[in-house]
């Protein structure tokens, strides 16, 4: 995700209503540039077969958020503490 984005991805994704929510976190979504669309559609099809397998692997969707949110979604000053 673009770090400039960072402000509009955590404001989506605080809306209450789902249905809103959804439709916003699409549309960022899908004004990503294409390279970028496209790695984040490649990497979400592997997680949602990690997830899948996760009696396995332990890996279940909150894990896989933990491990990989912070890589994804991080704001331009790299501060954790805003993580």
């Amino acid at each position: 995700f673009l770090s400039d984005k960072y402000a509009d991805f955590i404001d989506a994704n605080r809306k209450e209503d789902p249905v809103e929510r959804l439709k916003t976190l699409k549309r960022l979504i899908h004004d990503l540039p294409e390279h970028h669309y496209e790695t984040l559609k490649f990497l979400s099809a592997h997680l949602k077969t990690v997830a899948e397998n996760s009696e396995k692997n332990k890996m279940e969707p909150r894990n896989l958020a933990i491990v990989f949110g912070p890589t994804l979604v991080r704001t331009s000053d790299d501060n954790m503490t805003h993580m």
